[in-house]
């Protein structure tokens, strides 16, 4: 897996007076879509309430209809069931009940968290960062709005806010292991500094050591400088998720890079056991069996297994199987696998020189 990161889904502190004028203007924005279809809003809301089923579903979701049967404009309930319809992936209903929730009020935290949610689920980023934003400013604490607004500036390289709201939620709770795993990847991003990006991770994993990615993020930083700490990160992954093919070909690399061969291939060999569709991992079988062991036979069946998982874009493993044909003495097959080669990358001159080693 690379990083782009990026995923991961912050107590007191001053509101930014910087962004007073900014924040009038983001609540025009935030009112505009929900006002536009305010007329129906009343109609909506009776459809909804009658298109709901009457037989008990779910305890939660009959209390809040009760609540609502008695105060249709109860804003806690609205908010809650919303939610609800929106985590059970009825995004119709659930956009009712926001839209209903902020015409009462169009700055409560909860109901801005909920539809920042909705809209980044239809795709449409920049509200949801309106939505979020807003959030931020009406809760000093908002946590969880401002985690995503820190997300979502760093996955489109806005680092200086992104820096900001990490920094934020480091004062709403110092103890609060996402604040420093995303600050750690801005600084990263932002800075190229993998030395103080590497400390924050690593601080993420202390104060929580069950946290998945900023273990991973720490194990592929350290095994990037070889340095076999990485080997703890990844093995405490796999002791809380034994299953994860992705880390066992993250361990073979790292062994592999340190040459540690034995244990590459068994990490490699548990990565194809439980992903038999892991042709990354079948191809550095086939690398290593190539390059190092010298078994050719060997190699031509990892590199086999490796094309069969991706038949369609996997020109180093034709250009690996065709080198273990060629060594093999089978050059019908070689320039087959060397031709496809070219065939998927026209610039792949080892595979032209393969082509020519063998028409001579």
């Amino acid at each position: 897996m690379n990083y782009s990161p990026l995923a991961m889904y912050f107590r007191s502190m001053r509101i930014w007076k910087s962004l007073a004028a900014l924040s009038l203007l983001l609540i025009w924005s935030c009112q505009s879509e929900p006002q536009t279809e305010e007329n129906n809003t009343q109609t909506n809301q009776d459809s909804l309430q009658s298109s709901l089923p009457k037989a008990k579903v779910n305890p939660k979701l009959d209390s809040l209809n009760a609540v609502l049967e008695g105060e249709p404009n109860n804003l806690t309930a609205l908010v809650a069931r919303g939610s609800f319809m929106l985590r059970n992936g009825n995004q119709q209903n659930a956009w009712l009940d926001f839209q209903r929730a902020f015409a009462i009020d169009s700055m409560n935290p909860d109901l801005l968290l909920n539809l920042g949610e909705l809209y980044m689920i239809r795709n449409q980023s920049r509200q949801a960062r309106n939505m979020w934003t807003n959030c931020a400013m009406a809760d000093p604490e908002a946590i969880e709005c401002r985690l995503n607004l820190v997300k979502i500036h760093a996955s489109i390289k806005n680092f200086e806010p992104a820096l900001r709201y990490a920094n934020e939620l480091i004062e709403i709770d110092e103890y609060f292991a996402p604040a420093y795993l995303y600050k750690g990847i801005i600084i990263r991003d932002s800075r190229q500094d993998t030395n103080l990006a590497l400390s924050y991770f690593q601080k993420a994993t202390e104060l929580d050591q069950d946290y998945v990615e900023a273990l991973d993020l720490t194990g592929v930083t350290l095994a990037q400088r070889g340095d076999t700490l990485a080997q703890y990160y990844y093995k405490r992954i796999l002791e809380l998720q034994p299953n994860n093919a992705e880390v066992y070909y993250k361990l073979g690399v790292h062994y592999m890079n340190i040459d540690e061969l034995n244990r590459a291939i068994e990490a490699y060999t548990k990565a194809t056991q439980i992903n038999p569709q892991h042709a990354d991992a079948f191809y550095n079988l086939g690398y290593i069996f190539t390059v190092i062991v010298k078994d050719y036979r060997e190699a031509k069946e990892y590199y086999s297994k490796s094309i069969a998982a991706d038949p369609e874009h996997n020109y180093k493993a034709y250009y690996g199987r065709g080198y273990a044909y060629e060594m093999l003495g089978d050059v019908i097959n070689a320039e087959k696998d060397y031709r496809k080669t070219i065939e998927l990358l026209p610039v792949h001159r080892p595979a032209k020189e393969g082509l020519d080693r063998i028409r001579k």
